[in-house]
Order: structure tokens, then sequence, then C-alpha cells
């Protein structure tokens, strides 16, 4: 009888777990998952098809604790980003701060004044490049 009841157990946990519901942890990383087509473009399979997707909130704003951590650049001519960042305003017009450059990617920010106007970031192991305004968000997502 112990042995039955023990079956009968068990056998309702392992339906219990089985039962097709989606892990939210899971979700969250399809959602982000990205793929990379014939053309080597990175397109992100979460915005791909649908128009109401809501987008991770902050993903694209500038942040306070970027502007507190950045340090400003003495010679800008080795960022790619900039010559890009030319066709939406005038990197020039601004202070430029490199709030993190590390092997995966890197973030500039264009101060006007205390205010952050502008951030780049470029993810470079894909060549990828997200300019940001501090007032519209993301203005551009390019492959450099």
């Amino acid at each position: 009888m112990k042995k039955n009841l023990f079956l009968i157990g068990a056998a309702a946990l392992l339906l219990s777990a089985c039962t097709g519901q989606e892990n939210p942890d899971e979700a969250a990383v399809q959602q982000a998952a990205e793929e990379k087509t014939a053309d080597g473009e990175v397109r992100s399979l979460a915005t791909e098809g649908t128009e109401n997707q809501e987008r991770i909130p902050g993903e694209h704003k500038i942040h306070a604790q970027e502007v507190d951590h950045a340090q400003p650049v003495s010679d800008p001519s080795g960022y790619e980003e900039l010559e890009h960042a030319n066709e939406h305003f005038t990197p020039e017009d601004y202070e430029i701060r490199v709030a993190n450059d590390n092997p995966g990617n890197r973030v500039l920010l264009f101060m006007d004044g205390e205010k952050p106007a502008y951030k780049t970031v470029l993810i470079k192991n894909q060549g990828l490049l997200k300019i940001i305004s501090g007032d519209e968000g993301l203005i551009e997502e390019t492959k450099i």
C-alpha cells in the first residue's frame, strides 16, 4: 500500500512539472535573443514581426550612473562611431566622455554642460552601433 502511494505521489509530482507552463526567466532570454542572417546583419528576434511588443524598461535611456562614472576624452579621433553619429548630430559641439570601454562594448556620452544630450553604444564583437538621444530615445541602430 505504501509503495502504491509513493508511486502515485511521484507520478503526480512528475506530471505537475510537465504542465507546459513557460518559465519566465526562459521567456526573457528568448525575447532578448538575436539571430545573424546570411549577410551578417544582426536582428533581434524580440522585435521582429511585432509592433506592439514592449521594450525592456530603460533599455534606450541615458542613466545618471553612466554620467557619474564617465571620463572625458582627450583625443576622440580613434572612435569609429563618431562618423556615424555625424549623421544625427555634430559630436564636436559636445564634450565627449567615455562611460564604458571594455573588450565587449563601448559607451560614449555627449554632454551639453552637465546634461547628457546623446549616447552611443558600440557592441564590438557584433559591430552593432546604437545612437540614443536624451530626449527621443533610440534614434538609430545600425551595423558598422
